[in-house]
């Protein structure tokens, strides 16, 4: 069975290394990144499975990401993070099509249980 890849976008390194430390046991391959201006520039950027990005980041917001990534690799799960997802949503781009949205902080069962869903192909409800 091929390595599941998940992508992890935040400005707030303690926020990274709490993602770290939840699927440190688990079989998941994964890539955190504290820049969100590198995203793009990953050459590998296409294996990804899975994208999980902060709505509030300087320069660019997790929604204008989440965007570039809808273009140009239609094939990864978008997933936004925010601590006010309600107002997230409300400010998102019409064409912006997310596969889940994670209030912030987010539990490990929370966490996981959408890893698992969008793997599963099936929609995620959270």
């Amino acid at each position: 069975m091929p390595m599941f890849r998940l992508l992890f976008v935040d400005d707030d390194a303690f926020v990274l290394s709490a993602y770290q430390r939840m699927l440190r046991a688990t079989p998941y391959q994964c890539e955190f990144l504290q820049s969100p201006e590198l995203v793009l520039t990953l050459p590998e950027l296409a294996d990804f499975d899975i994208a999980f990005i902060d709505q509030q980041m300087p320069v660019v917001t997790g929604s204008q990401l989440l965007m570039q990534l809808q273009l140009r690799y239609p094939a990864i799960k978008r997933v936004l993070v925010s601590g006010d997802a309600e107002q997230a949503l409300q400010h998102k781009a019409a064409e912006l099509i997310l596969d889940a949205v994670l209030s912030k902080p987010c539990s490990k069962l929370t966490l996981v249980n959408c890893i698992e869903q969008l793997n599963s192909g099936r929609p995620a409800r959270l």
